[in-house]
């Protein structure tokens, strides 16, 4: 039995499910949805068997009594977050060693536009049309830098949680992975994802896109759509 089927099947066990027939894990529900049932105890259960999962299952906590809501952080703060984020996910690929990466990061640098949006969910589709999080090339290094430092016991895990972790993060896979960041986070100086997962609280996102980065945040107290131009950061 691989360990991911162990892991099914002991998930499968504390929910009360059969082991019978486990589906494809990829397709077994129970895990993604209903593991955020259990009380905290069974959680533990649940997590006490993978990598370093005392450290995940307090991440997971945190995350599970966070209610994002929308703020009045200025602007000025914001961007501030967006260039502490940028420069802890340079700090980490320098780490890691892996130069591409580091490079196709570092193309960030040439834009040279940053700006704050305002607004609904309608703007937030807009503008991440054509953008991605800044922390695009850290997370295809995620499962790598994993693999390092908790072996291949790690790289499966970070599978294995990948959706359930994704759905107790309302879709965000930013957040995601600032959860499962705790297999390694004693391994380097700084937490890439933090400033991500502070942004998240406050129902703001950071973006990168070819002309401009940006941090987009939830607000309520605009009655159209738009975006609202801010102070100018070093990327």
């Amino acid at each position: 039995m691989s360990n991911q089927q162990h892991w099914q099947r002991k998930w499968r066990e504390v929910l009360g499910e059969s082991t019978d027939s486990m589906p494809d894990i990829r397709e077994d529900y129970a895990l993604h949805f209903d593991i955020w049932k259990l009380d905290d105890e069974k959680l533990e259960a649940c997590f006490s068997i993978f990598p370093n999962g005392k450290r995940i299952l307090k991440r997971v906590k945190e995350v599970r009594k966070v209610c994002p809501q929308s703020t009045d952080t200025d602007d000025e703060t914001l961007l501030s977050k967006l260039n502490q984020l940028n420069e802890n996910i340079e700090i980490v690929l320098q780490a890691f060693g892996d130069q591409a990466l580091i490079e196709l990061n570092r193309e960030k640098s040439s834009t040279e536009k940053c700006r704050v949006y305002r607004g609904s969910e309608t703007l937030r589709c807009e503008v991440f049309k054509n953008a991605d999080p800044p922390t695009i090339h850290l997370d295809d290094a995620l499962s790598e830098i994993i693999k390092k430092h908790c072996g291949g016991e790690g790289y499966e895990a970070l599978f294995f949680l990948s959706e359930p972790l994704y759905q107790l993060a309302g879709c965000d896979y930013t957040v995601s992975h600032w959860i499962a960041w705790a297999m390694v986070e004693t391994e380097y100086d700084t937490d890439p994802y933090y400033e991500a997962f502070e942004l998240y609280k406050m129902k703001a996102e950071a973006g990168w896109s070819d002309e401009e980065q940006f941090v987009y945040i939830n607000s309520s107290v605009l009655s159209e759509d738009e975006p609202v131009m801010a102070k100018s950061i070093s990327p």
